[in-house]
């Protein structure tokens, strides 16, 4: 894997971490690529221009080189973009980082992300909007869809039967939605998963209903392992009904 200084590659930054004294190791989101862990050597401590640049939610143009583990980020440069980072505060910069977590735990390395990338910069531009429920269930949606799981919406997994708007149902984590029984826990409507289906999303009552599914569904992918994102949502007190993961 190389992408030299004459084929940059559109990148946003999902995580960084200290490696040895002066350089970061970044996990960045590509679309040819996905996840792509590399070194950014010598920029920790200081003004460097590539610590300035390699932050969250800014659009990027990225190359490196190298074929092992860790390749060496030699090109960072900002790309123009209707994005401000300025303008994430309080619960939608929480929104943000729950994007850039998700993709960072659940993307495997090295693999394309086009999907995902082409639904990123959307995203964070609705997390000031009232679309902001809407634009993080797509999100996930297409996550889980980008690894392998997309979550199956649109029939009964015991008996095949399409889904039907007026029916109730009970989703088995992870494999799908089978019709419920009167007393079944966290029953969805058909309504919820059709709408999904179609990336509709309809009204509140649905909105609702589908941030519980995806709630569980990452929880499930996720191992068990809480978001680090949550706990900035704990410093602006009562997480929200909705919006969040």
């Amino acid at each position: 894997m190389s992408a030299g200084r004459d084929n940059l590659v559109p990148a946003f930054l999902l995580h960084s971490r200290a490696f040895r004294d002066t350089s970061l190791i970044v996990d960045l989101l590509t679309p040819g690529h996905g996840r792509v862990s590399l070194i950014a050597k010598g920029v920790r401590g200081g003004k460097h221009s590539r610590a300035m640049l390699l932050q969250p939610f800014k659009a990027l143009h990225v190359g490196w080189v190298g074929r092992g583990e860790l390749p060496v980020l030699t090109t960072v440069e900002e790309a123009r973009s209707d994005f401000n980072s300025a303008r994430l505060q309080g619960q939608a910069l929480a929104c943000g980082y729950y994007l850039n977590e998700l993709a960072w735990r659940l993307l495997p390395a090295n693999e394309p992300a086009a999907e995902l990338f082409a639904c990123y910069l959307p995203t964070l531009l609705a997390l000031n909007e009232t679309s902001r429920d809407v634009a993080l269930r797509h999100y996930e949606i297409t996550l889980l869809r980008q690894i392998g799981y997309a979550p199956v919406l649109e029939h009964d997994i015991d008996t095949g039967a399409a889904i039907e708007p007026d029916k109730r149902y009970c989703y088995r984590i992870p494999d799908g939605p089978v019709s419920a029984g009167e007393h079944d826990p966290a029953q969805i409507s058909g309504a919820a998963l059709c709408a999904m289906a179609e990336l509709s999303f309809g009204n509140e009552t649905l909105l609702r209903e589908m941030r519980d599914l995806m709630r569980r569904l990452i929880h499930h992918h996720l191992d068990g392992r809480e978001l680090e994102s949550r706990k900035m949502f704990r410093m602006f007190g009562n997480l929200p009904q909705s919006g969040h993961g």
